[in-house]
């Protein structure tokens, strides 16, 4: 005697079993055309189970892509096998337009109907959502840690970075940059007289005054108390030349025209030689800074053309060599 053929499930049965699953659940012929659908299934479109039965499976992919969906069904059936899980997502779509991401599980299946596939649908929308305001959170927390929390700034980490990367970029490309150390003249006063909250305000509103007045590829860092330092990228000297004066000449008329009795020493170096270090970068410019103070605050001296080892004025009022010698360093 030959051997038993055992006896295959008929749709109505498998269709039974599938209602006992915790995911949605689709039966689609090699057509393409949907034999059966679970309630789940029903409940994740939007519709009855019995509306999607008889509905061709492409329909519940987005337009752009049904196109290349049939084929997709048809290089499926060539070499019918099981795919997992999490081997990829997509957007499905319901029969009311709306999309949601979505995973789903194939396998071929064979029913005493003919040969099927099993579609198992699983709604990825609230894990997609976890996902994006966990991405967003932990942007957020970065930008954080590399913000100053008063001035809302880069922070001296954040600078230290972004110097590491433009040191590289010189040594590698030889692509110079310039770094502007800007101190804060007689700062501890005002902080004395009317109160840390004054000035707190100065420092917010020359962060931003130095935010606005820089390209978007430049960084404004707070390094220290009143303190503050702006790292102008691929800037070499006949380009701070120009620039450097012009923001020194513009910080001047943003104290001026305040109510606030500070004025502003800088320093300014170009570097187009890798330095040794980050720090060794912003002692060049800090050390003009400290220069500035001594021959008597709110001025701005810088160092363009490091083989020549001269330091210029970058203040276009008064040149470098009728700024007076004074010794003592203050705010």
């Amino acid at each position: 005697m030959g051997k038993a053929v055992e006896p295959q499930l008929s749709l109505h049965v498998y269709g039974g079993f599938l209602e006992t699953i915790p995911d949605a659940a689709l039966v689609v012929e090699r057509s393409g055309v949907i034999a059966y659908a679970s309630s789940l299934a029903g409940q994740l479109f939007g519709v009855s189970a019995s509306a999607l039965t008889g509905m061709a499976v492409h329909e519940l992919v987005p337009e752009d892509r049904r196109a290349s969906h049939g084929e997709r069904v048809e290089s499926y059936w060539r070499e019918a096998r099981v795919r997992r899980m999490g081997e990829s997502d997509f957007s499905a779509r319901r029969p009311d337009g709306s999309l949601f991401a979505a995973d789903i599980m194939l396998a071929p299946i064979s029913l005493a109907e003919g040969d099927m596939a099993l579609c198992v649908i699983r709604d990825l929308s609230e894990q997609k959502a976890q996902e994006t305001a966990l991405k967003a959170a932990l942007a957020r927390e970065r930008r954080l840690a590399l913000s100053d929390p008063l001035v809302g700034v880069a922070n001296k980490r954040h600078l230290e970075l972004a110097l590491s990367h433009e040191i590289e970029q010189l040594r590698r490309h030889g692509r110079p940059f310039t770094l502007i150390y800007l101190d804060l003249d007689q700062f501890k006063p005002l902080n004395d007289q009317q109160g840390h909250a004054e000035g707190d305000k100065v420092l917010k509103a020359l962060g931003a005054f130095l935010q606005a007045n820089v390209r978007k590829t430049d960084l404004v860092a707070r390094v220290g108390g009143d303190e503050f330092v702006v790292l102008m990228v691929e800037t070499n000297a006949k380009s701070a030349r120009q620039r450097v004066p012009e923001l020194f000449v513009a910080a001047q008329s943003f104290f001026r025209t305040s109510s606030w009795p500070v004025t502003a020493s800088v320093g300014a170096a170009v570097l187009a030689e890798p330095p040794e270090s980050v720090e060794d970068a912003l002692s060049r410019a800090d050390n003009l800074m400290l220069m500035a103070k001594r021959q008597g605050r709110d001025r701005c001296l810088a160092h363009y053309v490091e083989s020549e080892n001269k330091i210029e004025s970058c203040d276009t009022i008064r040149p470098a060599s009728s700024m007076p010698e004074r010794q003592s360093v203050a705010n």
